[in-house]
Order: C-alpha cells, then structure tokens, then sequence
C-alpha cells in the first residue's frame, strides 16, 4: 500500500509593498507616509542616479483670486461656503534635495512636507499629500500629483494634470492648487 503524498506547502503570501525611504507600507508609487517616488532610488543609497536640481529655484506661494473666482465658478460640492481669505501674506521657499512634497502639516499621520500650506489661512482644497516637486533632468523641477482630492492644474489652463504623471514646470510657470494657492517656480 503506497502511502498519500502531501501536497506542497502554498507559498507564503507575498508582503505588502513598503516604502525604500522610511519603511511604511505603500500601496501606490508614492509613500503616503514620505511622499518618496518608488520608481526613484532612496537619496542615501544612489545620489548619483537622480538629476541634481539647479542650484537656487524657490517656489513662491500666493492666495490668487482669478484661481478662487475660477473655483467658485466649478460649483463644486463646497463652492458656496469658500471665502477668500483677507490676508494670506506670499511665502517662498527654496527648492533643494531629491524631492519637495507640498501639502498640508499632518501630526496625527506623520507626514510634514517640505512645502507646508497648513496656514494660517489655511486653504481646504489643499490635500495633506497633495503634490511633489522633482528634478528635472534638465536641471529644472517638475511637479506630479500625488492624486489629490482636489486635482493640480499647470500654466493658463484650468484643465487638471494626470496622477502621478511628472509635468515639467519651466521657469515662471504657475501651479494653481486647492480653493486659491498659486504656487509658482523660479529659477536663480
């Protein structure tokens, strides 16, 4: 009599994806933690595969009321209750390192990006992982959203960029976010 055979063991399953920057799990490209890029190596373990940004770009962010009006005008589920709000002083920031998250200042998720709109005023429109700047490997940046609630839109337009699809941001170009930030980048 021949003794029944065991059928192999399954193999284990295969464990969630984990961000290479700082460890967290990760269900898309990009950290919800961090914000790191999966398809860009970790900054520590290969600086010399990802473009050096030019030396002295800032973004400047702004409350601009053409963008607002342009809100509004969507009718959005929230339209009505958005006011502009009656000071909101310009901040700049300067553009270094292998990424540049912008969003809101989250203590609870642990996420503090390195373009902080969390206010005061603060915009509701502005999601906490709303986008990234990267280095452009012409020396430049580009911006990608990190599928934001509210969408990011480039330039003239009011048509929004794809998710997690880089857009270029030429020198002088406007990124319009949330109910009435404008953020805009410069070259030295």
């Amino acid at each position: 009599m021949t003794a029944p055979t065991a059928s192999p063991p399954a193999p284990p399953p295969e464990p969630p994806a984990h961000c290479a920057r700082c460890g967290e799990p990760r269900g898309g490209r990009f950290c919800e933690a961090c914000g790191h890029d999966a398809d860009l190596p970790v900054p520590d373990t290969a600086p010399a595969a990802q473009p050096a940004p030019a030396a002295g770009w800032t973004a400047v962010v702004r409350a601009d009321r053409a963008w607002f009006e342009e809100v509004r005008r969507r009718d959005g589920p929230d339209a009505a209750t958005l006011e502009f709000p009656p000071y909101a002083p310009e901040r700049r920031f300067t553009l270094s390192g292998p990424q540049m998250a912008i969003g809101r200042r989250s203590r609870s998720r642990g996420i503090d990006p390195e373009i902080d709109l969390s206010g005061p005023p603060l915009d509701p429109g502005v999601s906490t992982l709303h986008a990234l700047l990267l280095p452009g490997a012409d020396g430049g940046w580009t911006i990608v959203d990190l599928q934001s609630t509210n969408g990011t839109t480039v330039g003239d337009g009011t048509d929004l960029i794809p998710p997690n699809t880089p857009v270029p941001l030429p020198d002088g170009t406007v990124v319009k976010i949330g109910a009435w930030t404008t953020l805009s980048v410069h070259a030295p």
